[in-house]
């Protein structure tokens, strides 16, 4: 009967927490991503595995009450002892997540540049974070970047942005790399640094698909090539007419050329 109990107790424990798991495994695993949703995703994560920590007592007694001792001493123990492993659980969980995660001084600049915001920085500009983003990448000039930012913050046009890629390819697309210098280099590095290792995990698995046994021979750059078709196959299915413009491509090419 005690063995059960502790079954159905480690059960129910892991049971409640591998969802909130899968949640942020999911998010980070995403294609598309960055920083500021990582963060977001991030701090959903601590503060639902912080309620299921808090509901250990609660699931513990439950357990216990349909397992019942012979001695209300012992089941008492039982319960405390339980109650106490499943919170350790939570909270090395917790660590775990804060020490992957603990370079976050890089977010400060994407909170400059999260659209619904802009509204808010329009009427108190965010000098705090400023400062954060300055000291983290020093090449950038405060004043210049302040200026860009007082004037990004009151066009009413880029508060419609989704994300800080969606605002770079609206910059790129109306040629105001110029007039936003240093807006548009913060962007560039905001949207290249890699937030997780998915992308590369990615891409080693897709080389395991692409160079088998029977293309052991393969050129880096044919290999590297197809790997990125691989990885990249969703946009390459959204290319009009993409596989009729490859082909056109090879035939137009000298022999020579292809090897």
């Amino acid at each position: 009967m005690l063995e059960d109990s502790k079954f159905v107790f480690w059960l129910t424990v892991f049971h409640n927490i591998i969802p909130h798991v899968d949640v942020l495994y999911n998010q980070l695993q995403r294609t598309r991503t960055d920083a500021a949703l990582i963060r977001k995703q991030v701090n959903l994560f601590q503060q639902s595995l912080e309620k299921e920590r808090k509901r250990m007592d609660t699931v513990t007694r439950e357990i216990s009450a349909s397992y019942e001792t012979s001695r209300k001493r012992k089941r008492e123990n039982i319960h405390i002892n339980r109650t106490v492993a499943a919170r350790e659980i939570c909270d090395f969980i917790t660590n775990q997540v804060k020490e992957r995660f603990c370079f976050i001084s890089h977010y400060s600049a994407v909170s400059l540049l999260e659209a619904p915001k802009f509204q808010e920085y329009e009427k108190k500009f965010p000098t705090q974070i400023l400062d954060q983003t300055t000291d983290v990448f020093s090449m950038s000039q405060k004043d210049s970047l302040k200026t860009d930012l007082g004037v990004i913050y009151r066009r009413s046009d880029f508060r419609n942005m989704t994300s800080a890629i969606s605002l770079l390819q609206v910059i790129i697309e109306d040629n105001l790399q110029t007039t936003f210098s240093e807006t548009y280099e913060l962007l560039l590095i905001i949207v290249t640094i890699p937030k997780t290792t998915a992308e590369a995990e990615r891409f080693f698995s897709t080389l395991k698909r692409v160079k088998t046994f029977l293309s052991s021979t393969m050129s880096e750059n044919r290999l590297s090539a197809l790997a990125m078709l691989s990885i990249e196959k969703r946009m390459i299915n959204d290319i009009p007419k993409f596989n009729e413009s490859v082909i056109n491509l090879l035939a137009s090419k000298k022999t020579d050329e292809l090897i």
